[in-house]
């Protein structure tokens, strides 16, 4: 099986990470079995004039749909910097609304370690912050889980973020020649 799909980039204030999901053949069939299954319930639920069965037939239909979209099509999009984490899923057809979750004094990552047969060892980012009193607290944790050595690479980029930030708060002045 493949891992999920993982890609980093940086400019030097931001961190860009996206990751992609990566279902397996019989995952996807499996939903395309119950989608196909669902609407035609729907279908003779309204032939056959039965509103209730119609009705949650079609919430059930819905959550589906939406599931179904995930595991076909979905993207994470997270964007770090040392003030707050701003994060979006894509369905393939929408996107959520970005969201944007404040950090406070500091930023730790930690990978919580996910056990999957016929997959290698794969973890799950949670993103810790430290609030005005000190305490720490979770600010976000990702959705779709990546490697240990795609975590390393975030552990290592949000690492020089701050690494940035300490130096251009405590450094000289640039000196410009008139």
């Amino acid at each position: 099986m493949k891992d999920n799909g993982f890609m980093i980039d940086s400019d030097g204030i931001c961190l860009f990470i996206t990751l992609t999901l990566r279902t397996s053949l019989a995952g996807r069939l499996v939903l395309i079995f119950l989608n196909t299954m669902c609407a035609g319930i729907i279908i003779l639920a309204t032939t056959e004039r039965i509103t209730a069965l119609a009705l949650v037939s079609a919430l059930v239909f819905l959550f589906l749909i939406r599931y179904s979209l995930w595991n076909f099509y979905g993207k994470e999009y997270l964007t770090i910097n040392t003030k707050s984490i701003r994060y979006q899923h894509d369905y393939g057809f929408f996107k959520t609304t970005p969201q944007i979750s404040k950090i406070g004094t500091s930023l730790m990552v930690q990978g919580q370690n996910i056990y999957q047969t016929g997959k290698s060892k794969q973890v799950r980012l949670v993103f810790i912050s430290h609030n005005e009193h000190d305490f720490p607290e979770e600010v976000y944790h990702v959705a779709i889980p990546i490697t240990q050595k795609n975590a390393n690479a975030v552990i290592r980029g949000i690492n020089l973020l701050y690494l940035d930030k300490v130096t251009d708060d405590y450094s000289l002045p640039p000196i410009h020649m008139n």
